[in-house]
């Protein structure tokens, strides 16, 4: 007896249509699984095999082979458990071979043969939009994740036997109808983050992060422990505009794919800020072979936030070199090369010193070889990245107790906004968004200089020890800033304003 069930298998953040070809034949009883499958998979034979014994199915003693097509690409997860069980069940149910044509099927099973939920259903779902199947049969727990894609019926069975019934339905029977879920437009108050209008001072940083958000400029924090550089970073978020449909899109998919669905900000059009401690490997923090998306994946179109950055292993913080000039990681598996989306904006904040007071000689008791030691913990090339370095310093007492009005996140935004529809004006067609992802000869096009600002330049340049890399970063942060103002060209006003933003680093890093 030959049978064929369709499933669906990850790869990154997409997924491709696999048949799940079941042979059972008499012969000395035994189950193999052909196919280039992952341990887990292979697995999946004791599992199915108790789980069709436990929902009260007579498993005939048999000669089982399972082969997943195609062959040529590696197989990984759970997710064929119900597809295998119900191509060993052929016999037991009428079910028509125009019905399989147009219908998928994926779910982890148990033991006592209920239908588990599995990570990334949703990729899985647009998938099978993609190959034309009209149902995709998923786990109960997992059909309001499915629900968000668009263009199929979905079909949530809590248990081996209710797939097994479903398959004799015929192919127009009505069934339970889970009303399509969509990513929402977000109301960006009273989300939780800081409001810019609830901290005290630190002007000329709040300064620096709007032009961050308004170009997806990466920036780093250097200031004394206490002053509020988490906050600042927590309230970026605030200022920055909701996520595009294709963006939230996006980033639903990654998170999907992550098992953590119910945890995406996405859902709502808020851009997502990821925190991981300072103990984060390399691994979890860039993604790995195993198929599981990173921090910076997690993060991508929102923030990925590193405090206290020198405690970071060094070699994590390298990994984020590549993904942060490229706008995606690549990882190499045994299924070949697969591709995360990480288009963040990067924010990291830390101590000037491992005490934290330096170079306030009062309070600082570092001496400059361990000052020095602590600055070199983060590499030259990892300092490139970052196109704005600002100083936050302790509040006074006249900050604390100001009453005058302060600007809230919502009027911040709306000036992010512009900036960022001016950008999206002048790089439709391009395939890009941001000024931060200019590159090159597109650069100099874009980010003209006035006379006086090209004289300042000079000026700064050998200065400020720029290289390649620093320079078009610092020139793209001129850029941003004139959108802000609503310029046309880049004045000598911007200029100093985008090289103010590099001297911090100079001055800690010669």
């Amino acid at each position: 007896m030959f049978s064929s069930i369709q499933s669906v298998s990850l790869q990154g953040i997409h997924g491709i249509i696999v048949n799940v070809e079941v042979d059972a034949r008499m012969g000395l009883p035994g189950f193999s699984m052909v196919g280039y499958v992952s341990a887990q998979v292979k697995e999946s034979g004791e599992r199915v095999s108790a789980a069709i014994a436990n929902s009260g199915f007579k498993l005939e003693p048999k000669k089982i082979i399972v082969n997943l097509s195609p062959a040529d690409v590696k197989k990984e997860g759970t997710s064929f458990d119900l597809p295998i069980a119900l191509g060993i069940l052929a016999e037991l149910y009428p079910a028509k071979e125009e019905y399989l044509n147009e219908t998928v099927f994926a779910g982890e099973l148990g033991l006592d043969g209920s239908v588990r939920k599995i990570r990334g259903i949703l990729p899985m779902a647009e998938a099978a939009i993609a190959a034309g199947k009209m149902r995709f049969v998923v786990p109960y727990d997992n059909a309001w994740e499915a629900s968000y894609a668009k263009g199929i019926e979905i079909i949530p069975v809590k248990n081996l036997a209710e797939a097994v019934a479903e398959l004799g339905k015929d192919c127009g029977q009505k069934r339970e109808q889970f009303k399509k879920k969509t990513v929402t437009v977000a109301n960006m108050e009273n989300r939780g983050f800081p409001d810019f209008s609830d901290i005290h001072g630190q002007e000329n940083v709040k300064r620096a992060l709007t032009v961050a958000a308004a170009g997806m400029h990466n920036v780093l924090m250097i200031g004394p422990a206490g002053c509020g550089k988490t906050m600042l970073a927590k309230s970026l978020t605030g200022i920055m505009p909701p996520l595009e449909e294709s963006e939230q899109e996006e980033s639903v998919k990654i998170y999907s794919v992550a098992g953590l669905f119910d945890e995406s900000p996405a859902k709502e059009g808020i851009r997502p800020f990821r925190n991981p401690p300072c103990t984060v490997s390399r691994k979890a923090l860039t993604g790995d072979s195993s198929g599981l998306p990173g921090e910076i994946s997690l993060a991508h179109r929102g923030v990925l936030f590193l405090d206290e950055l020198p405690e970071f292993e060094r070699k994590t913080i390298d990994g984020l070199r590549a993904p942060l000039e490229d706008g995606f990681v690549r990882m190499t598996g045994y299924s070949g090369d697969e591709a995360y989306p990480a288009n963040v904006l990067l924010v990291a904040a830390m101590n000037p010193c491992r005490c934290g007071f330096y170079p306030d000689r009062k309070l600082c008791h570092c001496n400059e070889n361990d000052v020095k030691r602590y600055l070199e913990k983060i590499s030259r090339p990892m300092i490139d990245r970052f196109d704005i370095f600002t100083e936050t310093k302790r509040a006074g007492l006249k900050d604390l107790l100001a009453k005058a009005e302060k600007k809230s996140s919502s009027d911040v935004r709306k000036r992010v906004n512009s900036a960022r529809w001016l950008q999206e004006e002048r790089y439709k067609g391009m395939g890009i968004h941001f000024n931060s992802e200019l590159k090159g000869s597109a650069a100099d096009e874009i980010c003209r200089l006035t006379e006086g600002a090209k004289t300042l330049l000079t000026a700064s340049y050998d200065r400020l020890k720029l290289s390649l890399r620093a320079y078009y970063r610092m020139i793209c942060v001129a850029r941003t800033i004139a959108d802000l103002a609503g310029k046309k060209d880049i004045s000598e006003v911007e200029m100093a304003e985008a090289i103010h933003y590099r001297e911090l680093a100079v001055r800690f890093w010669g």
